[in-house]
């Protein structure tokens, strides 16, 4: 099963990284934990609309640089403009399955739980 792609915004990169449960090298992010590794491009989540309708089709979606650029997309921050649409968004990076084993599912929700 080929594993997706993942988003991960600054602020969850962030804490993992200080935490120790990822290591980063240049644009590859490694979880020891999953034997696992992503090579990370910067990217977008569009939450919302801040002016006008949604005509792009944007919220909830993930762009990459690469594609903002392709796309015309101005972005400031946590804001980008696509034509003449305002979105909030955030930043963050698009990570793809570096590794050679497919294993099903990328297991970084056990990343997100708290130890005990």
């Amino acid at each position: 099963m080929k594993m997706a792609r993942l988003f991960v915004s600054q602020e969850q990169m962030d804490r993992w990284t200080s935490e120790g449960k990822v290591r980063l090298d240049d644009d590859l992010m490694t979880v020891p934990a999953l034997g696992r590794s992503f090579r990370l491009r910067s990217a977008v989540l569009f939450t919302k609309v801040v002016d006008g309708g949604d005509q792009h089709a944007l919220v909830g979606r993930v762009k990459s640089d690469h594609q903002l650029a392709e796309m015309n997309a101005e972005q400031y921050g946590a804001s980008c403009i696509v034509g003449e649409v305002a979105y909030e968004c955030v930043e963050g990076f698009l990570g793809t399955p570096d590794d050679a084993a497919g294993v099903g599912g990328s297991g970084l929700l056990t990343l997100q739980r708290p130890t005990t």
